[in-house]
């Protein structure tokens, strides 16, 4: 094509593309802003961007979030297509500006469909842009990044190259369409379907119902089981319906009124239709045959267990938007057949209106998304982006690093990185975090689920049983690695973690089971470990300390010093005491202590077996203005009911002081 044809085609459809360009621009800024102010999260996000780095990178599908291989988790092989981009720009952003490229490409194709059907530039423009100003469209740009988002423009596409009789064309965008995510064989195959009823292209739309059904059926029962070890998490979200395929099927075919019953009538699932079908005035519903490639998406989200599902907020509908917008432009081509007179003005008001309501409800950029829902932020400013830059900087390109929800999302560029808190694994790890190289965490961000009373504990357990110290802290931000060397940082970050616990955070919901579970990793299945100094103490009520560890021997002012004590019961005990670390002066002055129950709460002494040795780990800060000299550790154990103290025991069994000395401290600053 000549260069003035291209020019020709530009200033006639100048609307068009200007509109598209400037909310694909609109888009794309949004979703950079919301990354950049660390609201973007390692789900998914995070995970999507380091398989397709890991992949430019030669390691296949690598993953180290959930899976060790992607392909266990989703089938989705346009990373191939997608990993490249990293070689021209090796940032997670790149992502970013091509899903919103491709949301805002689909008004092309919406355009010159409805152009076609319905013959009026005014209408075709209207559609194109009520397809733009979907909330649904800003809503699953807005959520991180999902390549699955990518098939409502080849979807679109594949129609429009269908209707100018492209097959091969529209065969091509149809198999793009099929390699963004193991599910959407199911709307390929009703996609053929209505290319067979409507179009009456028989063979084609034959081979393309039979192409997804078979895609569909080898992705998620042959290569996820095979690369998960067996097992999908995608079926998992309906075993509610039953424990396999068939039983599922059965549930949906004998017993409709329970599946609507217990779950179809839920408000927040009937709620959702009624957005889906608003943006475009329900016009989608004057053409049921148009909506035939909106079922399979719709059945499978509405049905799934997780509440995110059934919501415009989340990519998981992007399959089904391509047939409402073609539902709704042959429902207004029926409308206008049915009335003859009806003006175009009147139609227009109608998308208008439907439009501004949909978005006075559902607003994409700021309507907050929360319970029951996968919480989204959008531009908040929740933490200090400076602070997580300098501490980021600090990091070798290879590292291992535990890090936050929003953290590995600017992590993800690396073979290896986990989530140092994450509820789904805490209890395949010790102490319920995993070991790593570095964490990167924020200690007052608590959202997406994070308990604060686990993930403070398990700061404090890796600074006191695995030696890990604080080498950056500012504002909350926290970055921490394993070396001999005390940090005063990790005193000042320790004194932090304390006074968040005593405000709230030691407080924070925690379900019985995981507390159990929490109890039993401070419980000893075997004798002390060899690093214990044995010093066996009774104290009354029938419990004794068996020995001690200490982080640091030779901890430094202002630095953290954590000790282990070594409990053990000799009967059943009824009373919850809180065990008081004291750091001494020589006169006996109490120059720095912590109270708190056994092992951060998690093993109470209530809940001792008696016979068993209970580890118990308690980190406190050494005040940054002490002088070098010689210190008390001092250690007991009282009723907080009471504040009275439990007595040491003598030879004879005679009550004593109430306070033991467990070691000196040597302070050399």
């Amino acid at each position: 094509m000549s260069l003035s044809r291209w020019r020709q085609l530009i200033q006639k459809h100048a609307i068009l593309l200007g509109g598209t360009a400037v909310w694909t621009v609109v888009l794309a800024v949004y979703a950079i802003l919301r990354h950049e102010r660390l609201n973007s999260t390692v789900f998914d996000l995070g995970i999507k961007s380091q398989v397709i780095w890991n992949t430019w990178q030669g390691r296949w599908f690598a993953s180290s979030i959930e899976v060790e291989h992607y392909l266990g988790d989703h089938v989705q092989f346009i990373f191939l297509l997608l990993a490249p981009l990293y070689g021209l720009w090796a940032d997670v952003n790149i992502m970013l500006i091509v899903q919103s490229l491709l949301l805002g490409l689909g008004a092309i194709p919406v355009y010159r469909i409805a152009q076609r059907q319905l013959a009026n530039r005014h209408l075709a423009l209207a559609f194109a842009f009520a397809y733009l100003l979907l909330p649904i469209i800003g809503f699953v740009n807005r959520f991180d990044f999902h390549p699955v988002t990518f098939v409502i423009f080849f979807l679109l596409m594949a129609v429009d190259m269908l209707e100018v009789e492209r097959p091969y064309w529209a065969s091509f965008f149809v198999f793009l369409a099929l390699i963004c995510r193991e599910e959407v064989g199911f709307t390929v195959f009703a996609l053929g379907l209505y290319v067979m009823l409507h179009h009456r292209r028989y063979a084609l739309g034959s081979v393309w119902a039979a192409a997804g059904l078979a895609y569909s059926a080898i992705a998620i029962f042959v290569i996820i089981p095979h690369f998960r070890g067996g097992g999908s998490d995608s079926v998992a979200r309906y075993a509610w319906l039953g424990e396999d395929v068939g039983q599922i099927v059965r549930t949906l075919v004998t017993q409709p009124g329970f599946v609507w019953r217990e779950h179809l009538s839920q408000p927040f699932r009937l709620q959702f239709l009624i957005k889906l079908l608003l943006p475009l005035g329900f016009l989608s519903l004057l053409s049921p045959l148009a909506l035939l490639g909106a079922v399979p998406a719709i059945v499978y989200n509405l049905l799934s267990d997780v509440p995110s599902q059934s919501s415009i907020y989340f990519q998981y509908l992007s399959p089904a938007i391509p047939f409402l917008i073609l539902a709704a432009i042959q429902g207004a081509d029926r409308l206008r057949r049915w009335q003859p007179r009806l003006p175009t003005a009147v139609l227009l008001g109608w998308l208008i209106v439907a439009l501004g309501i949909a978005w006075l409800l559902d607003n994409p950029f700021t309507t907050v998304i929360d319970d029951p829902y996968y919480p989204v932020y959008g531009l908040e400013q929740i933490g200090n982006r400076a602070a997580f830059d300098e501490a980021m900087a600090l990091l070798p390109p290879e590292a291992e690093v535990a890090t936050m929800m929003n953290y590995g999302t600017h992590l993800s560029l690396r073979p290896r990185y986990s989530l140092f808190y994450d509820r789904l694994q805490l209890e395949q790890r010790p102490f319920g975090f995993p070991q790593a190289d570095y964490f990167l965490l924020n200690l007052s961000d608590w959202r997406w689920g994070v308990n604060a009373r686990i993930f403070h504990s398990s700061i404090e357990t890796a600074v006191g049983t695995f030696g890990y110290e604080a080498i950056y802290f500012q504002d909350d931000v926290v970055l921490l690695t394993q070396m001999a060397e005390p940090q005063a940082a990790t005193g000042a970050m320790l004194q932090r973690i304390i006074g968040l616990q005593e405000a709230g955070g030691k407080f924070a919901p925690t379900a019985q089971t995981t507390l159990e579970w929490l109890g039993q990793q401070w419980t000893l299945a075997e004798g002390l470990p060899e690093t214990v100094v044995p010093l066996p103490t009774p104290f009354a009520d029938n419990i004794q300390l068996l020995g001690y560890e200490l982080s640091e021997p030779e901890p430094v002012a202002g630095g953290a010093l954590c000790a282990t004590l070594y409990w053990q019961a000799e009967t059943a005990v009824v009373t919850d005491y809180t065990v008081f670390l004291h750091f001494a002066a020589e006169d006996g002055f109490v120059q720095a202590q912590r109270d708190s129950a056994p092992a951060f709460g998690f093993a109470p002494t209530s809940r001792w077996q008696p016979g068993s040795a209970v580890g118990d780990l308690h980190c406190l800060q050494i005040p940054p203005h002490l002088l070098s000299g010689t210190y008390h550790l001092n250690v007991g154990l009282y009723d907080p009911a009471t504040g009275m103290r439990l007595p040491l025991l003598a030879g004879d069994g005679a009550p004593t002081e109430d306070t033991l000395h467990l070691t000196e401290v040597s302070l050399n600053n």
